[in-house]
Order: structure tokens, then sequence, then C-alpha cells
């Protein structure tokens, strides 16, 4: 079967893994990360995510609050847990976003490679906050 082309193009991508640290009193883990990322692939993206958004971004201690999310195709080949990790992309005709790293939402997992047409069978929310 060919493959079919992303409608999108592809751009370089970097994923930094969560290492996992000692926990907190809590009991919760606390992650690093390492200085280079442990992934380099390519990836397609665009702004915002596949759901309305009704939560409030406003709280105390930040008034001018805001959540930038940022969804991410990622290539059929990607074999990875990515739950917590890090992860950018480098256009090279936007220079604004270009490197901007994101937190990945969740704990996403690949549609069905086989029955995915094209290349990507990823889709996965990266979300930071402003202000």
């Amino acid at each position: 079967m060919l493959g079919f082309p992303m409608p999108f193009q592809a751009v370089p991508c970097a994923i930094w893994l969560p290492i996992a640290t000692d926990e907190d009193s809590y009991g919760n883990s606390n992650v690093t990360y390492a200085e280079y990322p442990d992934i380099r692939t390519h990836c397609c993206y665009a702004p915002g995510a596949g759901r309305p958004d009704t939560s409030d971004d406003i709280e105390d201690g930040r008034p001018h609050g805001v959540r930038v999310g940022m969804t991410f195709y990622l290539p059929k080949t990607l074999s990875a847990d990515l739950r917590d990790a890090i992860i950018a992309c480098y256009p090279p005709d936007d220079l604004a976003l270009s490197g901007h790293q994101f937190k990945i939402v969740g704990e996403p997992f690949s549609f069905s490679r086989a029955n995915t047409p094209g290349d990507y069978s990823w889709c996965v929310e990266g979300v930071t906050y402003l202000g």
C-alpha cells in the first residue's frame, strides 16, 4: 500500500522524554529532562486542539494567564512513551514558533498504524502556559 502524504508540510521536530527522579512528600514523581532531545524526527503541526476549550485560564496569581495549545502529528515509525514529554518543532519559515517547547498532554497513543492512511498515526496535544 502506498502512503498518502500529510496535507501539511513536515518540519524537523525534537522530543525530550522525562527522566523520573525522587518523589515529593505527596508521592508525586518529579521529572527532569536531558539537555539534548532523545528523539529527532519530522512532524506536522496545527495551532490549537481538536476539541473545544472550556477551561478558564484566569486564576489567582495569573490574572493574564493564557493556555497555548498546539497539535502535533508524528510519524508511524515513532515508538515511545510520550507521557510528560516535551516537544518542539522547527519550521524554517516561522521563527516565532521554531524551537518553542510544549509539554505533551495526557498519555497519547498512536492510532492503529495498519488502519491509518499516510505516514502519520500519532496526534498529540502540546501545551504551554503564558502569563
